[in-house]
């Protein structure tokens, strides 16, 4: 009988102990909306951005505007993006094929999730992070 109770008691101490950890704070979320009020991450110039371009600095290395080769961001918001104002923007205008822009890239759309990512950094502020 003593030994079922001591059982019991390191059972019950090993819940105890385990049961008790702390939560990290959740990241504070940023509202979009455009997005029906639904929570945006923060998009990340490099980390997010930079890997889309690489399919882009084929044809966008040397004289096609914008050079994507040598300081592509500074080229890109030398009149390209209008930071936080996606709708306003070239870059995201040519993803689409609107506003009398050609699409790029030439033939084909990128998938909606790119085109997305590329308007939340722009409507983000276009922020070189």
């Amino acid at each position: 009988m003593k030994k079922i109770v001591q059982l019991l008691m390191l059972v019950s101490m090993g819940l105890v102990m385990n049961s008790c950890y702390y939560d990290a704070f959740p990241e504070e979320e940023i509202i979009d909306p455009d997005n029906g009020g639904g929570s945006v991450e923060e998009v990340s110039y490099s980390a997010d951005i930079v890997p889309i371009w690489g399919q882009c600095v084929g044809c966008h290395s040397g004289t096609t505007p914008p050079n994507m080769k040598d300081n592509s961001y500074a080229n890109l918001l030398n009149g390209y993006v209008v930071a936080g104002d996606a709708e306003a923007s070239v870059l995201y205008e040519s993803l689409l094929g609107t506003g009398g822009i050609s699409l790029m890239p030439p033939g084909s759309k990128w998938p909606q999730a790119k085109i997305d990512l590329v308007k939340n950094w722009i409507n983000q502020g276009a922020k070189n992070n």
